[in-house]
C-alpha cells in the first residue's frame, strides 16, 4: 500500500464458518509474524471485519498496518511489545478505528422476495445452521425490511 503500510485479509474457509473473532485474530498474528519475519514492529492503523447476511458470501477480516523500524517516531507513543502475551502490549494500546457505518440493506420488492429469504432462513435452520434465536432475530430483520 506504500509507506511501509500493508494490509491482511483473512477470509472463512466456508459460508458456514462464522467465527469472525477468529478471522481477527488469525489476521492479527499473519501481521505480526510478517513484521516479525522483517525485524520491523507492528503498528495497527484499522481491523475491519465483514459479515455478510446469512450465508451469502464468506466472513472476512481485514488488517492494515505499518512495519516499523524499532525507533520510528510513529511507534514513541506505543509502549513496547510484552513478549509471550497473546497481543504486545503496543497492539491493545493502539487507537482503534472506528466501527465502519453500516449501509441499510434495500428493502426487499417483491413478496417473491420476501417469501425466498424467509424460506431460505427456515431451511438453515432445519440444516442447524442457525439456532431458533438466531432464526427468529434474521426472520424479524427481513420483516422489518419488507416494510
Amino acid at each position: 500500500m506504500g509507506d511501509n503500510t500493508y494490509s491482511i485479509t483473512c477470509v472463512a474457509k466456508h459460508a458456514l464458518d462464522r467465527n469472525i473473532d477468529a478471522l481477527k485474530a488469525q489476521a492479527m498474528e499473519d501481521a505480526t509474524r510478517f513484521c516479525a519475519a522483517r525485524g520491523k514492529q507492528l503498528k495497527v492503523v484499522s481491523m475491519t471485519e465483514e459479515k455478510p447476511w446469512i450465508s451469502v458470501g464468506y466472513f472476512k477480516a481485514k488488517i492494515v498496518f505499518k512495519a516499523l523500524n524499532a525507533g520510528d517516531a510513529e511507534l514513541a507513543s506505543q509502549p513496547a511489545p510484552v513478549m509471550g502475551s497473546e497481543k504486545p502490549a503496543y497492539i491493545a494500546a493502539s487507537p482503534q478505528p472506528a466501527p465502519a457505518p453500516t449501509v441499510a440493506p434495500e428493502k426487499l420488492v417483491t413478496t417473491g422476495d420476501l417469501y425466498t429469504a424467509l424460506m431460505q432462513l427456515d431451511d438453515l435452520r432445519k440444516k442447524g445452521v442457525l439456532t431458533e434465536e438466531e432464526f427468529q432475530s434474521e426472520k424479524q430483520k427481513v420483516l422489518r425490511r419488507s416494510q
